[in-house]
């Protein structure tokens, strides 16, 4: 989906109050390599973007979505749909690293507690991961639909 997005639509939001194609862009690799390193190590920091997790998750949430910090990754970095999906390759790869590094019985047994006050075991908390994933996933289909791109359902799950 990411490399449908042209370049002159990273500015588009389809909702005044929503994210841009950009921010939802930028939005998979940020997300995945915090989480992933919090969870698994319990390292919160982000070495690319010194901003606070829990400031970032704030500002996430928050109505003006020009307030939204997660997302702050360097537009010189990646300023390309194909440089934001080499980018997210990368993190993801990182992430299947650490994972790795897990015993079973740490993977499906041992908990952890999130900044913002939740806890689970490194099993659920990385398959809520997934599903945050999906949802953006689904918000980035329907953003370029509406954008006026063709879409079709198969785009949301994948070949």
């Amino acid at each position: 989906l990411i490399l449908m997005v042209p370049e002159e639509a990273f500015d588009y939001r389809p909702h005044r109050d929503g994210p841009t194609l950009e921010m939802l862009m930028r939005s998979f690799a940020s997300l995945e390599e915090q989480y992933i390193r919090g969870v698994c190590t319990g390292d919160w920091s982000d070495p690319r973007n010194p901003t606070d997790v829990r400031r970032q998750l704030n500002s996430a949430l928050a109505e003006n979505t020009d307030d939204i910090e997660a997302f702050d990754i360097s537009e010189d970095e990646l300023s390309t749909p194909d440089e934001i999906v080499e980018h997210l390759d990368f993190i993801h790869q990182e992430s299947l690293d650490i994972i790795a590094e897990l015993t079973d019985d740490e993977f499906q047994n041992r908990q952890v507690a999130l900044p913002w006050g939740e806890n689970g075991t490194i099993m659920r908390l990385l398959l809520g991961l997934v599903e945050r994933e999906i949802h953006h996933r689904t918000e980035l289909y329907w953003a370029l639909r509406n954008y006026g791109l063709e879409m079709t359902q198969i785009m949301i799950w994948g070949p």
